[in-house]
């Protein structure tokens, strides 16, 4: 899924060290190109930027 599809509420997962993390979305911004994502997970809220035609694993 490219990252300018992701909606609030989608849910991404990423391996680490054999373990799997789960990232729920709270929010999406576009700032011009980038989109600014934020992420909820067992760690807490992150929020990454990426190019909107970024690709991303989405469940």
């Amino acid at each position: 899924m490219k990252i300018q599809e992701l909606k609030q509420g989608d849910k991404i997962t990423q391996h680490l060290d054999n373990a799997t993390i789960l990232f729920e979305v709270l929010s999406i911004k576009q700032i011009g190109r980038r989109f600014l994502v934020t992420f909820r997970s067992a760690y807490g809220i992150a929020t990454a930027s990426y190019q909107g035609d970024s690709f991303i694993t989405a469940i």
